[in-house]
């Protein structure tokens, strides 16, 4: 864990704080909620997580080859849960040590961002999905329990 007094280690920390954020909410989703659709034929809320897991191999691919090779991809859009967790661990940590190198060379491959930039794309595009899955539920009429939801906001408490 990074030492909160200074920004060194900060982006992996930071990254790493919100991968346990998205755990949380997959841990607490029932099986009928992560296999909710709201349209006949639509995506299930476990395509949500898929596409977060499948986006950091995407950019890990385009960026740092050598740490994308230790992900499996996920076909098909949907997968079980343990299959969902441990992708998102895999790729968390991925991302982890990528963020790192990012903060030790100052840079990011492939992209016009630096490493806090990046980093703010990367956390904006995950809170949406999340963002996306709690609305979904909530159309579905399947909603996380309240206390649950604000517990996705107590970053302090991962």
């Amino acid at each position: 864990m990074a030492d909160t007094t200074t920004l060194h280690g900060a982006l992996a920390d930071t990254w790493r704080i919100n991968n346990r954020i998205n755990l949380r909410l997959l841990d607490a989703l029932t099986d009928e909620q992560l296999a909710a659709t709201i349209l006949p034929r639509g995506k299930a809320v476990t395509s949500y997580f898929v596409h977060i897991h499948m986006a950091r191999f995407y950019w890990l691919e385009r960026r740092s080859s050598s740490l994308a090779k230790t992900l499996k991809k996920i076909p098909g859009g949907t997968a079980p849960r343990a299959t969902l967790r441990q992708a998102l661990i895999d790729s968390s940590k991925a991302m982890e040590e990528f963020f790192t190198e990012a903060e030790r060379t100052g840079k990011i491959n492939g992209s016009k961002l630096g490493p806090v930039g990046f980093l703010g794309y990367a956390l904006a595009h995950e809170g949406h999905h999340r963002g996306q899955v709690l609305l979904h539920l909530k159309v579905a009429r399947m909603p996380l329990d309240r206390d649950t939801g604000y517990t996705l906001w107590n970053w302090s408490t991962t």
